[in-house]
């Protein structure tokens, strides 16, 4: 039985004859947690996001020698920056990783000849970055793997509507996670003109 499965029948057992209110389970110790319904959906989604990020940076990593989120940094230079060049600002808005975590990997690819980092020519005190030709070449060998992994992995376990589906609801759980703060959580989609 997997882990999941395990844990589950543990919560669907001890929570058989505890009230139920608003999804979550109140036993008579005062203990609360989720119902099953709602632990499967919220831990299933973590743990699906988890195992698709690390299986296709694993790929990535093998056979391209740069991991998922590097990739994204070359993606996000090699298909939406003018010019394959963004201010280190506009690339940490986009990445879903904080503000050191995208220094690091710039500075990892840029170690590798991948990216250049230059003074930002509108004010001199920021930093911009560039995808170098080997950047551009880097990005597309590993284009392929990343494509199809994705397809392997997601798209091909879903139908249209459901990808639809999960489209509609990561967006709307990413919107109310961004209105208490106003900021973009982690894992929010580049701005895209919507």
């Amino acid at each position: 039985m997997e882990a999941s499965e395990s844990m589950r029948t543990r919560v669907e057992t001890s929570a058989a004859g505890s009230p139920v209110v608003g999804g979550v389970v109140q036993g008579p110790d005062g203990l609360k947690y989720l119902s099953p319904q709602r632990a499967s959906a919220f831990l299933g989604l973590l743990r699906v996001g988890d195992a698709l990020e690390n299986r296709l940076s694993a790929d990535l990593e093998s056979r391209h020698g740069i991991n998922l989120r590097s990739f994204e940094v070359l993606l996000f230079l090699a298909a939406f920056a003018p010019d394959g060049r963004l201010r280190m600002s506009e690339l940490t808005n986009e990445a879903p990783l904080s503000q050191s975590r995208v220094s690091r990997l710039v500075a990892d690819l840029e170690a590798r000849g991948l990216v250049k980092r230059t003074p930002a020519e509108t004010d001199g005190r920021g930093v911009a970055v560039s995808i170098t030709a080997s950047g551009v070449e880097k990005f597309k060998a590993a284009q392929e793997t990343h494509l199809q992994d994705l397809d392997r992995w997601l798209f091909s376990q879903l139908t249209d509507k459901e990808i639809d589906q999960l489209g509609d609801m990561t967006q709307r759980l990413m919107r109310s996670l961004s209105d208490d703060t106003g900021d973009k959580p982690d894992g929010a989609l580049p701005d895209q003109g919507q």
